[in-house]
Parts: structure tokens; C-alpha cells; sequence
């Protein structure tokens, strides 16, 4: 199969007004694609101004869509008012999320409660809803922001690890079952980023693996190598040299008890 050609194609991507959303949005719209934006209630100002600048950069059509996600009724306001608006979506990119930093018992259960429903239950819902019609049209896509936590333990983020293992294996299992309907499912899977999820999440700055890592990737460069993966239909796509020799090499042939206590190690900071 060739390269896919995002042209005229109509993306939904949520959590866009900021970070690796945001930074996906250029890009899709850098290669033509019109944009169904989505982000929180408070965001909309925000938003706004990313489709705008958007719209008169690249000149392609722009909807935003102001809506909570973890509200009891989220994912089928997003569904309902994005089909209205747009006519439909070529492509689904769930990226919203969140994490929390910090030891898991100690830390208060509503933030950890927001972080399974907003990384996981959400994604798996919109995926649920947004399914049929590309089934029915035979074409489809979706992208799903997972992260290198996925392929391995996350000490002190242990949730938020925890939803993108899940998210992982969830989009790997959905796209066996779409095999032969025209529609796929690939993952983004960065280390770490600079975004908001980092500062609101808490997380120390002086975390040992930034320093292994190659230090916090910005999201323009994420997301400028994560389109051109996808466009080669890449299902799951760690983006770096060092990520993927850390997560999917070392982490796959070093024995369990070394990667379990790597993990801890690094992932420390703020503790003596």
C-alpha cells in the first residue's frame, strides 16, 4: 500500500490546543487536511486562536468543539456535534490525556480517577462511536497518543502507564478485528515531552531519565516525524533513536527484576 495522502481528508484531534495536539494540527494541516479541533470548555479562547492561526497559514476549512470529555456525556456531545458539523471524519487522533506524579498510594484518588477515564475510557468510547462509519465507508483512521510508558513499568506514574499499556493493547487488538475494512488503528508512542501534561501533572524537573533520554523532546518535533510515520501506516511508532533503543530493544531482552529497578531509578526525583 502507498503512502496515505491527508489532502482534503477531515481530522478530528482532541486535546489540540496546546502541546503535541496542537503541534499535530500544523502538521496535518501543512499537508492540506481540514481540522476538527477539540479541547476543554476553558481552552476555548485558546483554541480558537490555533484554528485561526491554522486557517490563515495553511488555508484549510477549521471546526472547534469546546467540549469536556470526561463529562458523563463527553464523548457522545463530541461525536454528535463533530458528524453535524463536518459530515463525517477520514481521521480520529485521540490525544487528550493527563498524568499525575508521585508515589501511587499517597497520592488524592480523584486526579488517578480522571487519568484512567481521560486516557483511557474516553479514547476507547470516541473509537466506539466514531468506528461504524468507517466501516461502512471502508476507509478510515485512527491515531492513538500512547507513549514509550506503555512498553514498560512507570514507577510514580504508575497510572498514567498503566492507561497507555492499556490504550496499547486496546488499538492493537482493535486493528486485528479491522483487518480487510478499509480501516486502520496506529499508535504515537514519545518519551518525554514538554507540555502542560508535565506541569500540571507535577512532575520534578530534575527526573533522572531526562538525562538518559537525551533530555525533554519539544512537540513540533514529535509530531513532524510522528505524520510522516503514520503516513507509512506505521502501527506503533516511537519516535528517537534513544527512546526506541530504551523502550523497545533493552527493555524487551533485560531481565524482568533489572528493567523493574532501572525503572525506579530514574523515574525518581525529589526523594532522598
Amino acid at each position: 500500500m502507498g503512502r496515505i495522502n491527508f489532502k482534503d481528508k477531515k481530522v478530528l484531534i482532541t486535546g489540540a490546543s496546546t502541546g503535541i495536539g496542537k503541534a499535530l494540527a500544523h502538521e496535518f494541516a501543512a499537508r492540506g487536511a481540514h481540522l476538527a479541533l477539540g479541547a476543554l470548555p476553558s481552552e476555548n479562547a485558546l483554541l480558537d486562536s490555533v484554528a485561526k492561526d491554522i486557517e490563515e497559514q495553511f488555508h484549510i476549512k477549521t471546526w472547534c468543539f469546546a467540549i469536556d470529555l470526561t463529562a458523563p456525556d463527553g464523548p457522545e456531545r463530541l461525536h454528535q456535534e463533530v458528524k453535524e458539523k463536518t459530515g463525517g471524519i477520514d481521521v480520529l487522533v485521540n490525544n487528550a490525556g493527563i498524568a499525575a506524579y508521585g508515589r501511587f498510594w499517597e497520592q488524592p484518588w480523584e486526579p488517578l480517577e480522571k487519568t484512567i477515564q481521560l486516557n483511557l475510557q474516553v479514547p476507547t468510547r470516541l473509537m466506539h462511536l466514531f468506528l461504524p462509519d468507517m466501516i461502512k465507508r471502508k476507509s478510515g483512521l485512527i491515531y492513538n497518543t500512547s507513549s514509550v510508558s506503555a512498553l514498560q513499568p512507570t514507577p510514580f506514574q504508575t497510572v498514567y502507564g498503566a492507561t497507555k499499556a492499556g490504550l496499547q493493547s486496546l488499538s492493537q487488538g482493535i486493528r486485528a478485528e479491522l483487518k480487510g475494512t478499509g480501516v486502520t488503528v496506529c499508535t504515537l508512542n514519545p518519551p518525554y515531552t514538554a507540555t502542560d501534561i508535565l506541569t500540571k501533572g507535577g512532575f520534578p524537573e530534575n527526573l533522572r531519565w531526562y538525562a538518559i533520554s537525551g533530555g525533554l523532546r519539544r512537540p513540533e518535533w514529535i509530531a513532524k516525524k510522528a505524520v510522516n510515520a503514520l503516513e507509512k501506516r506505521k502501527f506503533l511508532y516511537v519516535t528517537g533513536f534513544n527512546a526506541w533503543l530504551f523502550h523497545i530493544v533493552l527493555v524487551r531482552f533485560s531481565p524482568r527484576r533489572l528493567v523493574d529497578w532501572v525503572s525506579g531509578f530514574f523515574l525518581k526525583g525529589g526523594w532522598k
